[in-house]
């Protein structure tokens, strides 16, 4: 079973309490069901850099690396997606703090956070500048399934607990909270085994078994509970105190494990991704894809590819590849996956052709 996400909605901790008051806002929020609480080396905009040329913004960010402070210049074009009446800006200002972006259209003033510019703005910023670590995976979802990330993120006292050990011990840090929907799976099947074995189902009995994995379903709890899961499993996050040493092919399971092997799922795959926020996810223990040790300078630079409408489209699938994150897990373990999966016994032989199991 594949759980995937939409792509987040990033928001600070203090746009929850604007949130909070904001009915059109919360309704497009609501179905929000799994949060990530992250942080990275606070990026600003430098306040006595920047220049506007119609809806177009020229600006610097103030980067802190190792090497020390840098100016790293971007160019913003400001389009409908992230402010009302792009085409009628008549101004734009830094707050003096570094942390906002202030658009001026005509009747109506847009504040943009820091993390906004940096996912919208065309800049030489590295992957490095920009990822995002998980600290927490929580999920939004009540016993009614009506309370929201929202809803749960406006009384956590981990979050508060986050909020206070970064104003003590990493004050040059930014929190950004990742607000996800998980509401898609698809079910995934496969065969193999001792292909010259003969089988114990008949052609029906096996017709009425594929057509039941097909139709396999979870509710939306179900989904969240499983996403939550794995995903605390996949990133270790360190304020997570639950879930970090699960092993999903143990005998004794969890519920919402035994469900999915009752329905014959063997294995989860969830994945999610931060590809319109321009920041890869990143821990100690789920490091992002290195696209590069994938595929080669040609394959990266999509030089093999005739036309420009499909050297974009091929820019946007590596981009969206190396923002995504898959933690896989069996539910099974070698042992009993090597007698109904890998194990195949060749024309000829008489031995199985056992996989090494690492």
């Amino acid at each position: 079973m594949h759980l995937y996400s939409s792509m987040p909605t990033a928001i600070t901790p203090a746009d929850l309490y604007e949130i909070k008051g904001n009915p059109a806002a919360r309704a497009a929020l609501a179905t929000c069901n799994i949060y990530l609480v992250t942080a990275r080396r606070r990026i600003y905009i430098d306040p006595s850099n920047v220049s506007r040329e119609g809806n177009v913004v020229h600006g610097a960010f103030i980067v802190q690396r190792t090497s020390g402070v840098t100016h790293v210049p971007f160019e913003l074009t400001i389009t409908d997606e992230i402010v009302v009446n792009a085409d009628y800006v008549r101004d734009v200002q830094v707050f003096g703090s570094g942390t906002h972006l202030a658009v001026v259209t005509e009747g109506n003033t847009t504040i943009l956070a820091a993390h906004v510019v940096v996912a919208h703005a065309d800049s030489a910023l590295s992957g490095e500048d920009k990822d995002l670590e998980v600290l927490y995976v929580g999920q939004g979802i009540g016993r009614s399934g009506q309370r929201s990330a929202i809803d749960r993120l406006l009384n956590h006292t981990t979050l508060q607990r986050i909020l206070a050990d970064a104003s003590t011990f990493r004050p040059d840090h930014e929190l950004i909270l990742l607000l996800y929907r998980f509401q898609n799976l698809k079910i995934m099947l496969s065969t193999g085994g001792d292909l010259n074995a003969e089988p114990e189902a008949s052609s029906a009995e096996e017709r009425l078994h594929v057509d039941r994995m097909h139709q396999a379903t979870l509710s939306r709890h179900a989904q969240v509970a499983l996403a939550e899961a794995g995903l605390i499993r996949h990133f270790q996050p360190i304020y997570n105190t639950q879930l970090k040493d699960s092993d999903f092919s143990a005998r004794k399971k969890a519920k919402i494990l035994q469900d999915l092997l009752r329905k014959d799922m063997t294995g989860l795959i969830v994945e999610i991704s931060s590809g319109n926020v321009r920041s890869r996810l990143r821990t100690e223990s789920a490091h992002p894809i290195d696209i590069s040790q994938i595929f080669d300078e040609a394959a990266l630079t999509g030089s093999r590819l005739e036309s420009e409408t499909d050297k974009r489209a091929w820019a946007a699938e590596l981009h969206q590849m190396e923002h995504s994150h898959f933690a896989q897990f069996a539910l099974t373990t070698p042992d009993e996956r090597d007698s109904f999966v890998h194990g195949t016994i060749w024309q000829g032989e008489t031995q199985r052709d056992n996989v090494p199991r690492s």
